[in-house]
């Protein structure tokens, strides 16, 4: 069996294809990376405003001066975490004893994570592990009057949770990539039928062969051969050519017009008419001339 020859058309489109995939694909990782970042970054800013909102409660800093926290705070921190849909909202006392945890279980035990900011009076956020696992949190301090820090709030949502978020839109995100690779599919198949149509759907070799054989051809035929654009142009002359019209055989004569080669008037008004001629003598100062002319679609 011999291998299957592609045609410069199948070529091109294999390629195109290719490139296509590639760029679609990488676009698509890229889009889902920074829908990522921004899906962390929108959780940052949602739980610091969550958990700054509790820090100005009274009555969060009326349950720190209680002598019981834990009995009003709990359910005080799950009504906020249930109606803000984040995965935990926690207070603590300045020592990092909770008072608040979605697992009761937990309450009394020391908060996991890094406190110093807040209690020196500085919000801030981070990306930690707890008891809940990985999560994106803040812990704002609890100030009094006077600027004492009477306990921590720290509120956080789990990376998980954020995961399911984005897989949530991964559905459109691949009905776009699905629709940009049909359309920049179907581009590449109109291209290629057209350079298929244009080509013959001739491979590479097949078409180096072909234009060696017409190379040689040309220049081993008796008769002079001229092939002229719609322009009125040379596209093409062969050695006989040059030398029956008392051409200069090594000048560039592709793209000139045919009017300014200093040629018998009768054949330019002949290439000028573009019509049809069959052995229509045409005279010279040296010699008579027997001339053929077909028109076709790009020339004569």
């Amino acid at each position: 069996m011999t291998a299957r020859k592609w045609s410069i058309a199948g070529q091109l489109f294999a390629l195109q294809a290719l490139v296509v995939t590639l760029l679609v694909g990488a676009g698509a990782v890229g889009a889902a990376l920074l829908a990522r970042a921004d899906a962390r970054e929108a959780a940052r800013d949602e739980v610091l405003a969550v958990a700054e909102t509790v820090a100005r409660s009274p009555e969060v800093a009326a349950a720190l001066r209680s002598t019981d926290p834990a009995a009003t705070l709990q359910p005080y921190a799950e009504s906020v975490r249930t109606a803000t849909g984040t995965n935990f909202v926690v207070v603590m006392n300045p020592d990092r004893i909770r008072y608040s945890h979605p697992d009761p279980t937990q309450i009394g035990q020391p908060f996991i994570g890094k406190i110093g900011p807040a209690l020196a009076g500085h919000p801030y956020t981070e990306v930690n592990t707890g008891t809940l696992g990985e999560s994106v949190r803040a812990v704002v301090p609890v100030r009094e009057a006077d600027g004492t820090v009477t306990g921590l709030i720290s509120v956080g949502i789990t990376t998980e949770s954020i995961n399911r978020k984005l897989l949530g839109r991964a559905p459109v995100l691949l009905a776009v990539t699905v629709v940009v690779l049909v359309l920049a599919g179907f581009s590449s198949w109109l291209l290629s039928r057209r350079l298929r149509r244009q080509t013959h759907g001739l491979g590479p070799a097949q078409m180096t062969r072909m234009y060696e054989y017409y190379d040689a051809v040309l220049h081993s035929v008796g008769e002079g051969l001229m092939v002229i654009d719609a322009d009125g142009r040379i596209a093409l002359v062969n050695d006989e050519g040059r030398r029956l019209l008392g051409l200069d055989p090594d000048a560039p004569l592709v793209d000139r017009p045919v009017t300014g080669l200093g040629l018998p008037p009768a054949l330019v008004e002949l290439v000028g008419a573009g019509r049809r001629a069959h052995d229509e003598l045409i005279l010279t100062r040296e010699r008579s001339l027997v001339a053929n002319q077909r028109p076709t679609e790009l020339g004569l």
